[in-house]
């Protein structure tokens, strides 16, 4: 029973300031504190008007705190008992438990509870407990520097939440720029994405934060106490000393560790910006180009017809080669009318069940075709097709340096073949290679598609 005593003055001694209560109120959680140290610690109220509290970090409201008028009248009966005598004998505290760590009075010691423990005379437990001071001090900021770290490292993490989402943004309204009338709705999605992938990072590293600084505060605080207990008088330095590493060693046991949050946004890629094309199709593709064929360029085998969107290999001799030095003489090919030299183009070519062809784009070098780019040839496609493509779609940006081919056969979508990416050097044209007749099996003609989405007959 002596006991009790001693556990009686340590609860009804306030987490925080490890002095008696005053004012005291209690929490949602039931924890109580003195009314002055918990708006001290707590802090301003988080998003959703609540405080954490210091001891469990369990939300509650300012507005539900209570005061607790039976832990204030405890408080008020205990402060009568004098000061540094045992609050069940009246006599000195006079001796220290080692066993128990708590101050006690010689009947305590010699007839009460703590008869048979290890028991120290106060001043020789003052001075030996003195010199442990030290130490408990450099703990105590070591923990302060470890949780100003953890402090600094969210801080930047919140700054990182913001620069995500701004790139992410910024990224979204570059790639759907071109596609505003067609993907509003899209872009609303993007963006409550975004806001909700930023509330919900925030609240949440905010709230990490704010339980980050309570225990800072707190361990702030217990500095304090430590500074304060070091120049009290023997007597009340045994009686706080137990008390504040008790206090000190709870905290640092409850030392919350670091959190780092995964932002998660969708990667704004090529390949989010095909994906898009496909669900789209041909509505987000800049209109089709009404490209003709050059005939002045066109192999001396090559056959075109009138409306110069119609190409065949002859299987007839091939008549000598002019005297123009852009016309082809080797591949059995021919470039459209249309130079291309800035902006964005799609234009689609019917291949049919033609065995053999290439398309792509060429460029002009001291006035003569200079061969680059040729692709979309089966060996090289990017992924196998589930069927033969009869008609081809060619996506050129100049801006992104990229040039696509497409399985352009179903008319309500897309399908990536092969895809260059690379800033082109100048001016291109639209290059078609009909290849060499082969003894008539390769004979198909290749159709340039019109803008009313049909190829010549």
């Amino acid at each position: 029973m002596s006991a009790a005593p001693g556990l009686l003055h340590q609860e009804l001694s306030c987490p925080l300031c490890l002095q008696l209560f005053d004012a005291p109120v209690t929490a949602e959680c039931g924890h109580s504190f003195c009314r002055a140290c918990l708006g001290r610690v707590a802090g301003e109220p988080a998003a959703d008007g609540t405080v954490l509290c210091p001891s469990c970090q369990a939300p509650t409201r300012p507005q539900a705190l209570s005061t607790n008028q039976q832990l204030a009248r405890l408080v008020e009966g205990l402060a009568q008992v004098p000061q540094g005598h045992c609050e069940e004998h009246l006599d000195p505290l006079s001796i220290y438990c080692e066993q128990d760590r708590v101050l006690v009075c010689g009947v305590c010691a010699s007839l009460g509870s703590h008869r048979g423990h290890r028991l120290l005379p106060a001043a020789e437990a003052h001075a030996r407990l003195k010199t442990q001071l030290p130490q408990q001090k450099l703990q105590l900021q070591e923990a302060c520097m470890r949780k100003e770290k953890s402090v600094a490292v969210l801080e930047h993490q919140l700054v990182e939440v913001e620069e995500t989402v701004r790139q992410f943004r910024g990224a979204v309204g570059e790639q759907l720029g071109k596609m505003r009338l067609f993907l509003a709705a899209l872009e609303g999605s993007l963006d409550r994405e975004a806001e909700r992938v930023r509330g919900e990072a925030g609240v949440a590293l905010r709230r990490e934060l704010g339980s980050l600084n309570s225990y800072l505060e707190q361990l702030r605080q217990m500095e304090k106490v430590l500074e304060e207990v070091a120049d009290k008088p023997q007597t009340e330095f045994l009686m706080k000393y137990c008390l504040v590493t008790s206090r000190l060693q709870k905290i640092l046991a409850e030392c919350p560790p670091p959190a780092r949050l995964d932002i998660q946004l969708p990667v704004i890629s090529d390949d989010f910006k095909f994906q898009v094309w496909r669900k789209m199709f041909r509505a987000l593709m800049p209109a089709l180009e009404e490209l003709t064929f050059d005939p002045s360029t066109a192999h001396p085998s090559l056959v075109l017809c009138a409306s110069g969107r119609r190409v065949e290999c002859s299987e007839q001799k091939a008549p000598p080669a002019g005297e123009d030095p852009r016309q082809f003489d080797k591949a059995v090919a021919v470039v459209a009318h249309q130079l291309l030299s800035e902006g964005e183009h799609y234009w689609e070519v019917e291949v049919g069940d033609k065995p053999r062809w290439a398309l792509g784009v060429i460029g002009l070098r001291e006035g003569k075709i200079l061969e680059a780019h040729v692709e979309a040839k089966e060996p090289r496609a990017l992924r196998t097709p589930e069927r033969r493509p009869t008609r081809i779609g060619i996506y050129l940006s100049f801006c992104d340096g990229v040039l696509s081919f497409y399985d352009a056969s179903d008319p309500d979508a897309l399908e990536l073949l092969f895809a260059f990416h690379e800033r082109l050097p100048g001016p291109v044209y639209p290059f078609f290679d009909v290849c060499w007749h082969d003894k008539g099996k390769n004979t198909q003609p290749l159709l340039l598609v019109g803008p009313d989405g049909g190829g010549e007959a």
